[in-house]
């Protein structure tokens, strides 16, 4: 949108709409066309909105430019933009700025390099509106830039402009001083704040201390989508916006972060079951139900449409990929009792779950039909499915998708894989309490993936101490089991009494915060280098419950309660063993593995969040913006800032891994944490 466009508005609506446009959580406005307003409205905007109602007051702005001291002390706030901001989420973080060039991430992830660069403002709250005058972000001329800017390039149009204002040659040459003074000097802290939050990563060998900033061009990036209705978004309330940043003020406080839960299905295995162990079984029919399910369906039937023949098979591609996990997931029940082997009552229930859970292998593709036909009856019974049943162009992939699963159904010999020097360790059912569900500013949903990394190289190290062996954990995999969410702010402290009368009454200096308790499994691939070959054996495992760590993602980690899972913490020394009891997990509980698919900014992530409901974003690493270094108040011998990284996930239910082989889990399942220049990401094992 272009500043000429506004102009034609009526007032009071043009002054409004203008004001917005020029604030940070709007897209960017090109004013090429139009310099003599902008000049206008950014001096105009250097004042609270009641002594500035109309933004366009041509005697305003004369008035403003002569009052040299309100103009120097607007000059003076340039010296705090930043690109990215040291005092989000903690105001106590003072006399800092961070403005650095994004680096480019070694790997397909949503960072600020990808996003239009803006800079933001951080300092005394008192002077939020001062700094709009030289910090406000605009395009001129096709690039991002704001007065500050433009003053120090010396452009020949605005300083045209300012002369016919009444601003002398001098007051242009001081301020072009000052800001190649202020742009271009002490760009990085040179020690850390003791407010600051400091992690410990090994990067290249060495433990690095590491903070993490946020990106106000990213953070820009995600109030604009949610502006535009774009998927799922949660409010984080600053209390004192106006001492957070010009982003923060401007919103009131109330800033947007994309909000992306796991969906969790309800117990599907544990049926009714009578006092001889007999089990009521039947498929899980409300997966035909599920968001998924009916997004594949209307894709599949949408793809015929498509003019391009490359778009319709990418189309259909990603729709059959999600047909075949729904479809998965509504024959779960009936494969979770053919690997336990269990007796099933034929009343009550399907007489087809009954066939297939009984059958022989070589019987069960046999079953096919009467499972092609069970599917479509069930399909008719739901009114949002109803459209489905017999459809002509689901008939073919429905039935080849179910003919693919039931093949994978067949109880199998022990799948050739190459011999490999790990292990496993299996940690069954832990309890965690309030972890972190805000895992940067920009996310809001599972924890982050670098905590699951830092609690397993925590427990290395602890085991190392205790066994006196020289294990290395060599991945993990991460199994959720039950997820719940929570929201508050969770350090206690008074409210303070209103301002005024009808106020709500304010927390001093803490922002609202996401939560969540969690059910989960770690399964830790290892190997050790002690010389010998020789696994952890049974014996050891008091050691190795007695290392297990508290702490996860900043929440308490519990075992659970022995009447739940004796045997919590369980030895495998080999995949086969490892994999034959994982097969049995519970169905309602899903797997966070690597996506293939990969985005690269909140666009594309938000684009394909809405396709795709079994992927999920997830904060997977960090983009270190300097070369570690010495600062004084680091806790490590070296220290750098560092941006969150936001990647892609994908769930997969038990059925879809025990339908995929032992292979895929083996070479998909695992995570590890990977440096590469100044990228550090959880990546595939």
């Amino acid at each position: 949108m272009s500043l000429s466009t506004l102009l034609e508005l009526d007032e009071p609506s043009r002054s409004e709409t203008i004001r917005k446009a020029f604030a940070p959580y709007t897209p960017l406005l090109e004013v090429s066309e139009d310099v003599n307003a902008a000049v206008l409205v950014l001096l105009n905007l250097s004042h609270k909105r009641q002594y500035a109602p109309d933004l366009l007051n041509k005697k305003r702005a004369i008035e403003t430019l002569k009052d040299w001291q309100h103009i120097e002390s607007c000059a003076q706030e340039v010296q705090w933009l930043h690109s990215h901001n040291l005092k989000h989420p903690d105001t106590r973080v003072a006399y800092q700025r961070l403005l650095v060039k994004a680096e480019k991430p070694s790997d397909s992830v949503v960072s600020s390099y990808n996003s239009v660069s803006r800079l933001g403002w951080s300092h005394n709250s008192a002077a939020v509106n001062k700094a709009k005058l030289f910090g406000a972000n605009f395009i001129f001329k096709g690039v991002v830039c704001c007065l500050a800017a433009i003053v120090l390039d010396n452009d020949k149009q605005w300083r045209k402009e300012f002369m016919s204002l009444g601003m002398s040659d001098g007051q242009w040459t001081y301020l072009q001083s000052l800001f190649d003074n202020y742009l271009t000097k002490n760009l990085s802290p040179s020690y850390v704040d003791r407010h600051s939050v400091q992690v410990t990563f090994l990067y290249q060998g060495k433990d690095v201390s590491i903070t993490p900033v946020t990106s106000h061009s990213l953070l820009a990036d995600i109030q604009i989508a949610r502006r535009n209705k774009c998927e799922d978004f949660a409010t984080i309330k600053h209390w004192h916006s106006s001492s957070v940043g010009d982003l923060a003020s401007s919103l009131g406080g109330n800033v947007s972060a994309l909000s992306y839960s796991p969906r969790l299905a309800c117990s599907q295995n544990k049926e009714n079951e009578n006092s001889s162990g007999i089990f009521f079984v039947d498929f899980h029919h409300s997966s035909l139900r599920s968001k998924s399910f009916i997004l594949a369906c209307n894709k599949i039937v949408e793809s015929k449409s498509l003019l391009t023949g490359k778009n319709r098979r990418d189309h259909r591609r990603s729709a059959i990929k999600l047909l075949r996990q729904s479809l998965s997931e509504w024959l779960s029940p009936v494969s979770y009792w053919r690997n336990i082997g269990g007796e099933v009552f034929s009343g009550r229930v399907s007489n087809t779950a009954c066939l297939l859970i009984s059958a022989l292998d070589e019987d069960v593709l046999g079953i096919l039909p009467e499972v092609n036909k069970e599917l479509h009856s069930i399909l008719v019974r739901y009114p949002q499915t109803q459209s489905f049943a017999y459809h002509p162009e689901l008939l073919i992939p429905f039935k080849a998708q179910l003919k693919s699963l039931l093949i994978g159904m067949k109880i199998k010999e022990d799948e050739h894989m190459a011999e490999e020097p790990y292990h496993y360790l299996h940690l069954k059912n832990l309890h965690v309490f309030d972890a972190q569900a805000l895992s940067c500013p920009y996310l809001v949903g599972l924890p982050s993936l670098l905590a699951v990394w830092g609690t397993v190289y925590n427990y290395q190290l602890r085991l190392r101490n205790i066994l006196k062996r020289n294990i290395v954990f060599e991945g993990v995999a991460w199994f959720l089991r039950q997820y719940e969410s929570s929201s508050g702010a969770k350090i206690p402290a008074p409210y303070l009494p209103p301002a005024k009368p009808g106020e709500t009454p304010k927390r001093p200096g803490l922002i609202d915060m996401r939560f969540c308790d969690l059910r989960m499994d770690l399964v830790i691939r290892y190997r050790l280098e002690d010389g010998g070959d020789t696994p952890l054996g049974n014996d050891e495992l008091t050691m190795l419950q007695s290392a297990f760590p508290g702490r996860f993602a900043g929440g308490t980690m519990q075992p659970p309660p022995l009447y739940e899972e004796l045997q919590w913490c369980q030895l495998y020394g080999d995949a086969n063993s490892l994999l034959a009891a994982i097969s049995l997990l519970p169905d309602e509980g899903r797997w966070v593995v690597d996506s293939e698919k990969q985005v690269q900014s909140i666009d594309s992530l938000v684009t394909w969040l809405s396709k795709h409901p079994n992927h999920l974003p997830a904060m997977s690493g960090y983009q270190l913006l300097e070369e570690p270094c010495y600062r004084s108040g680091s806790h490590r011998q070296l220290h750098a800032y560092a941006e969150p990284l936001v990647g892609l996930t994908e769930t997969l239910s038990p059925a879809s891994v025990r339908l995929n082989g032992k292979a895929d889990f083996l070479k998909n399942a695992f995570w590890r944490l990977k440096s590469q220049n100044l990228t550090m990401l959880m990546k595939k094992a």
